[in-house]
């Protein structure tokens, strides 16, 4: 078996025609289709080039953060590192390379003949982070989705969100401000807005709760 050069930068286990399907994997599902794929053509990868191959196949999965144009390594080595140990789906070492396990081997093959039908289903989290945005950009959004309106809305309790919720969810309450109030509502409904094409869900939070609670927003903002 030979061992690939890490400062080469091109594709080496992925061929373009599979990219599209391989960008709807999971980066455990990626890393197991790319070490099959590599034992089956006799190269043995090191965890920096699978964190390349990873790279080179979806780079706004696993790049850094703000610069797509650099490999993320401590993503893919992270998982690369629970696979191994907990999950039980790689054998072998950080330099001398990977190889499948009888658990995961099974799932290769899978893998392999949903890339090859084009039959990949992509799963879009609405947790997915973004890797064009930074740290500050996306806190906001954290924030939102760990709100009581929010859980309450995905457990589909819609009884149970209350006026508390609404005011939790801008961040604002009876003694706040009147400038204050109307410039939480806005930037929050700016940040609904900016998260709604990845997050629906969010949006209808938002959209549920001015209307359940129209005439507390209109005390608010004319108090």
């Amino acid at each position: 078996m030979t061992s690939i050069m890490s400062t080469d930068l091109n594709l080496r286990i992925a061929s373009e025609k599979d990219i599209s399907e391989l960008k709807k994997l999971s980066t455990e599902n990626l890393i197991i289709w790319i070490v099959g794929m590599s034992l089956e053509n006799e190269l043995k990868l090191s965890a920096e080039e699978i964190v390349l191959e990873c790279w080179l196949i979806n780079p706004q999965k696993h790049s850094m953060r703000s610069f797509s144009q650099f490999p993320d390594s401590h993503v893919v080595i992270k998982r690369i590192g629970e696979m191994k140990g907990k999950k039980g789906l790689l054998n072998g070492s950080e330099m001398g390379g990977y190889q499948l396990t009888d658990i995961s081997r099974g799932r290769y093959f899978d893998i392999k003949a949903l890339v090859e039908n084009h039959k990949v289903s992509e799963k879009k989290g609405f947790k997915t982070t973004n890797r064009n945005l930074t740290s500050l950009e996306e806190a906001p959004y954290k924030r939102l989705i760990r709100t009581p309106a929010y859980k309450k809305f995905l457990e589909n309790k819609l009884d149970q969100i209350v006026e508390t919720d609404f005011l939790y969810f801008y961040g604002i309450n009876w003694h706040s401000k009147k400038s204050l109030i109307q410039n939480r509502i806005k930037n929050i409904d700016s940040v609904v807005d900016f998260f709604s094409h990845k997050d629906v869900k969010l949006k209808e939070v938002k959209e549920l709760l001015n209307s359940k609670f129209m005439k507390t927003k209109e005390l608010l903002i004319n108090n």
